[in-house]
């Protein structure tokens, strides 16, 4: 029994442990730790054009509301103007539509320009990609609601 304690004193007493391996004596070069992956994740930053593709979607949203509620209210006030006899084509032709129509193409314009940049900021490398990708999918959805609202018009007349 003093052999078996005097070769694990031995062996305590030696800075490195050959024989044994265990997940506490690998080095930093082997495995990140968590905190380095988190501290990493931290220091991104966020990518220019996501950020920018958030901003033209909101931009585009407001624009879309605002035209809808625009559109909205002066075509009201004019049909009740006019009463009930007014025709298709004279609606097509109100000044109101047309500058609606107008201003619903420019916000698509924009939504087009800011599905452009959140896909340049979902290629970006270590660059955040949260706004890029918010972005897109507000984009997007105006597009998508606009080629659904043209399908529909086409179908329905």
């Amino acid at each position: 029994m003093d052999h078996y304690n005097s070769q694990n004193s031995n062996e305590n007493n030696t800075s490195s442990h050959s024989d044994y391996s265990t997940p506490y004596n690998t080095s930093d070069s082997d495995y990140p730790s968590p905190d380095s992956e988190k501290n990493s994740e931290k220091h991104l930053k966020h990518s220019g054009p996501g950020i920018s593709s958030f901003i033209v979607g909101l931009v585009g949203l407001l624009g879309h509301v605002l035209t809808f509620v625009l559109l909205t209210l002066a075509l009201s006030s004019s049909i009740e103007l006019l009463g009930s006899s007014i025709s298709r084509e004279e609606l097509a032709t109100h000044p109101a539509v047309v500058l609606g129509s107008l201003a619903f193409l420019v916000c698509l314009i924009l939504n087009l320009a800011g599905i452009i940049l959140g896909i340049i900021g979902l290629v970006l490398q270590n660059r955040r990609k949260v706004f890029a990708i918010i972005g897109t999918i507000l984009n997007g959805f105006f597009i998508l609601l606009f080629v659904v609202l043209v399908l529909g018009g086409i179908y329905l007349t």
